[in-house]
């Protein structure tokens, strides 16, 4: 093989190297480690792009073709394979801090008093025009007892709530694409999940009730449309359901089937 080109650095000579495979002309580094090792001396000409001897005229040409071209410092300015890969890293890294600065702003907030009380009972902080993450006081007590998390979008991922309103959150919901798609409740807040729910594209699908303090019963009810269609329970907390309950258009109890057994709490 033939020397091509002669690099002061592994870089150079890979940016060359790979401006030739382009032009579908294969050919290797040599040298590349040599830099790094020869001490105080200047590392010049020491990293060569080769390739075969039949491909030395083309090669050339290619390389002669693109120092060529100006790299705005003056008219006729060679543009070396080191600047280009310098310029490109520089935008690159311009290019991702605009990013960052697009989607990690200051964030402000903003409070909305809806009962007119003198007190919000909402408050939203955004980073730009995105919310961020909101607070809601739904009972009016000057207490947050939801807490909505939003991606970089915008769209919710998650939502902690107090719903008995005693200052623990014991509800979690999770979003996929923005809409609601579990929901996980410890009700007696002994670290154990009693209550879960299942969302199929934002609407109710799935509830499953677990006994509390130890019970180890359970019950699941079905839904279609939000509407309870029939409901599975285990009894004697065995792990099998074995009374099923299902369920008129009112959602009252209109069949059940079964062992004779207490009627599901």
């Amino acid at each position: 093989m033939k020397s091509v080109y002669e690099a002061s650095t592994a870089l150079d000579a890979h940016m060359i190297l790979n401006l030739l495979e382009q032009e579908g002309i294969r050919g290797r580094v040599d040298g590349e480690y040599l830099p790094g090792g020869v001490g105080e001396l200047q590392a010049i000409n020491l990293v060569r792009v080769m390739v075969d001897e039949t491909d030395y005229e083309p090669a050339r040409r290619i390389i002669r073709e693109w120092e060529a071209i100006p790299a705005g410092g003056g008219e006729g300015a060679g543009r070396t394979p080191f600047g280009a890969m310098a310029g490109f890293l520089f935008g690159l890294v311009i290019g991702a801090g605009l990013v960052f600065w697009a989607y990690d702003t200051p964030a402000t907030r903003r409070a909305v008093d809806r009962n007119g009380d003198g007190r919000p009972e909402v408050r939203r902080d955004y980073r730009g025009n995105r919310p961020g993450r909101t607070e809601e006081d739904r009972n009016a007590d000057g207490r947050a007892d939801s807490v909505h998390h939003y991606d970089r979008s915008g769209l919710p991922v998650a939502v902690d709530r107090d719903d008995d309103f005693d200052g623990v959150y014991e509800t979690h919901v999770s979003y996929r694409d923005g809409l609601p798609s579990d929901l996980a409740s410890d009700l007696d807040q002994d670290g154990i999940v009693d209550y879960r729910a299942r969302f199929r594209y934002g609407i109710l699908d799935e509830v499953t009730i677990l006994g509390q303090h130890g019970d180890t019963r359970r019950k699941r009810q079905h839904f279609r449309m939000g509407k309870p269609v029939f409901a599975e329970y285990d009894s004697d907390g065995d792990g099998r359901f074995d009374i099923r309950y299902e369920y008129d258009g009112f959602g009252q109890v209109n069949r059940r089937s079964g062992i004779a057994a207490e009627s599901p709490r």
